[in-house]
């Protein structure tokens, strides 16, 4: 009986740490293309709110596992279904599969990715209400549509997103 405890133990450690890693398709416990209610469900305990601002890309902040989240949804016109259009977090618990954190230097980011497909820009941080020029450092894969976008201030990542583009762009096919 005891083994059998200390195994469901192991497994679920392992879940947990696991569910906080991000790569191009899942930022900690979110997948891209996951429905505004398969995100919700992870955590039961929260009421689960669109704010609607913008009625075409709706947001929701959502604590899972003791990580805060901000997303914005699109509304998948082929399924019908509310999915995960970007995902942000900056949660220091949070990091890639590299390695890179909420605290990561400049350095840090080009040590990682250097021979992948990035770029950088200056972008204003509209996130925060705020008009201060904030470096983004993006790390981009095509193959799954996605990017990493790494905010950056005073040359550290201050905020890590997942942006889902292909699920969005590609709804624009099925526009009349």
């Amino acid at each position: 009986m005891h083994k059998i405890i200390f195994y469901i133990i192991i497994f679920l450690f392992s879940a947990l740490v696991n569910a906080q890693n991000i790569s191009t398709s899942t930022f900690g416990s979110i997948k891209i293309n996951m429905s505004f209610e398969e995100v919700s469900r992870l955590n039961p305990n929260q009421l689960a709110v669109l704010e609607t601002t913008n009625e075409d890309m709706p947001v929701q902040d959502i604590t899972i596992n003791g990580i805060k989240y901000h997303i914005v949804y699109y509304k998948n016109l082929v399924n019908k279904r509310t999915e995960v259009y970007s995902v942000t977090s900056t949660a220091r618990t949070l990091k890639t599969l590299s390695g890179i954190k909420i605290g990561s230097s400049l350095k840090d980011l080009w040590n990682v990715y250097k021979n992948y497909d990035v770029s950088i820009r200056n972008s204003s941080d509209n996130e925060k209400g705020t008009e201060n020029a904030t470096r983004v450092f993006i790390l981009n894969d095509i193959d799954n549509g996605c990017y990493l976008a790494f905010y950056l201030s005073n040359n550290l990542v201050t905020r890590i997103a997942l942006v889902n583009e292909s699920g969005y762009l590609n709804n624009n096919i099925y526009e009349n």
